[in-house]
């Protein structure tokens, strides 16, 4: 079986657990992030999604 492919319209997001994996941080740090507004996400039942874009250029760190 063969995966259909990806709308491109359709951005490519993370759970809090994934963000915090990808970030080295906590879960919870991630809520804290989110609070502040310094991550946004998105709540989807009992947790948030971010996009992974977002995710993987905060844990780069600042943009120069």
């Amino acid at each position: 079986m063969t995966t259909a492919p990806r709308d491109p319209k359709i951005p490519d997001l993370v759970t809090a657990t994934e963000a915090a994996a990808i970030l080295g941080i906590s879960k919870q740090a991630v809520h804290k992030r989110i609070d502040r507004g310094q991550l946004v996400g998105a709540p989807v039942g009992n947790t948030y999604v971010l996009r992974r874009v977002v995710v993987e250029a905060a844990a780069q760190g600042p943009a120069e």
